[in-house]
């Protein structure tokens, strides 16, 4: 009998550690992203039925939360100046094209080429913006649009003009009426300015933004709460990515919210994924890059919560990267509209978007929020006398797009940490004194 108990415990003992061994052996993916919890959720669960369906294997993922993109990418940058061949984070996932342009440029991502059988259906570009890197180093695997969301019901209701264009966010009638968000924190609010700068140009752009920042009531931290901000009616505008908007108008109805792409005044871009360089676990993050693009997570983007293969917690709302698909789902897509046949969209530089991204965010922040109570109060005195010269005034710029475009190289690095200081103080002295003239031209 007690013999019989001994081999049992050893028996059990022996389970436990090949359980213990067989754990111990399971990799960890690491993944840095802006993503919001549903996505994940849906993608670390679709993974791992995949992989262990095609490749026989299981794996875990951590999902390392650094904020948004702006967050993120300094994260990375800062990681790399401390660890330069490698920081222990396997894949970059979301985020727009702009800061993956950036991490091909400085050699932080690895090169990897998805095989044929899953590339072959993408689409490698958009009306010229790439989908998939030339050099293999991040593929799309999401579309975005960028417009504007509206409360409809509300907007009615207070007889407010339709907002079709960035610039009739400018009406000094919608002041107090917009939320948007911090670019230094949010990469895709960060598109939205970047989109109208190269829509109307510089210094039109500017004028626009500056307006417009004008009349924003709240600037959130992240651009995954302007919708509920609009949503809830604290505010009745704001400039989204379309995949926020379409989730939020299909948990609330569409006879409540709205969505706008501006004609001729906004852009299709991807939302990538890369391999960081150095990545301890590089075979593992290679499978999770061919796992999102397949049709099989492709349709989780586009398919209801609820469809056979949709999402189980939530919608995703993303516009897929492989243009069959859309015929494919048909009625059943959640997803407002297909990008591949759009008409009108700005020829926009990735790569001019891409080398100007921290120089942009510092002077966004700096002439708008940072400057927002004398930016207000201008904006109010001006409604109220009309004057072109004010306006004029009030969307000065102190630089140049051509000096703009000498000074990002290097603007947001450690060697140029005083330079920037420097110069942003400048930048706020040159708001200030600028909108307290404007505010007292008749």
């Amino acid at each position: 009998m007690h013999a019989a108990r001994r081999r049992a415990r050893a028996l059990c003992v022996l389970l436990a550690v090949m359980v213990c061994g067989a754990a111990a052996a399971q990799e960890t993916l690491r993944i840095v992203s802006p993503h919001p919890p549903a996505l994940r959720d849906e993608f670390d669960t679709g993974f791992k039925a995949w992989l262990l369906e095609e490749h026989g294997l299981e794996a875990d993922i951590e999902w390392m939360d650094q904020g948004g993109t702006s967050n993120i990418v300094r994260f990375i940058n800062s990681e790399f100046r401390r660890s330069p061949e490698g920081i222990n984070v396997d894949v970059f996932f979301g985020g727009g094209t702009d800061s993956y342009i950036q991490f091909t440029r400085d050699g932080l991502l690895e090169t990897y080429e998805v095989p044929a059988d899953i590339l072959d259906a993408v689409q490698p570009d958009i009306f010229g913006v790439p989908i998939v890197d030339p050099g293999r180093q991040w593929y799309g695997v999401a579309l975005a649009g960028f417009g504007i969301m509206h409360n409809k019901l509300l907007a009615k209701r207070f007889r407010l003009p339709e907002v079709l264009t960035w610039e009739d966010l400018t009406n000094p009638g919608l002041q107090g009426r917009i939320a948007t968000a911090d670019p230094r924190n949010s990469g895709s609010a960060h598109m939205v300015y970047e989109i109208i700068l190269q829509a109307y140009g510089w210094d039109k752009g500017w004028q626009v933004l500056q307006e417009m920042g004008a009349n924003v009531k709240a600037f959130t931290r992240g651009a995954s709460d302007v919708p509920n901000e609009v949503a809830l009616g604290n505010v009745l505008y704001g400039p989204v990515i379309d995949f926020y908007a379409y989730a939020q108008i299909s948990r609330t109805g569409e006879d409540k919210l709205g969505y706008v792409t501006p004609d001729g005044l906004s852009v299709i871009n991807a939302d990538p994924i890369g391999i960081l360089k150095g990545a301890p676990r590089l075979e593992l993050a290679q499978r999770f890059i061919d796992f999102c693009l397949t049709t099989r997570a492709q349709k989780l983007l586009m398919l209801p919560m609820g469809h056979p293969d949709g999402p189980k917690t939530d919608n995703l709302a993303r516009a897929s990267v492989i243009p069959a698909l859309y015929d494919e789902v048909g009625d059943d897509s959640i997803v407002g509209e297909n990008p591949f046949a759009l008409k009108n969209t700005v020829k926009y530089d990735a790569d001019k978007g891409g080398k100007r991204w921290s120089l942009v965010n510092d002077l966004y922040g700096t002439l708008i929020i940072d400057s927002h109570r004398d930016l207000t109060a201008a904006w109010k005195s001006i409604g109220k006398s009309g004057s072109d010269e004010a306006r004029a005034t009030l969307g000065q710029m102190p630089l140049t797009e051509a000096e703009a475009t000498e000074l990002a190289p290097g603007w947001g690095t450690a060697d140029n940490a005083l330079v920037r200081k420097g110069t942003i103080s400048e930048w706020r002295e040159f708001a200030r004194d600028k909108y307290r003239a404007a505010g007292k031209m008749r």
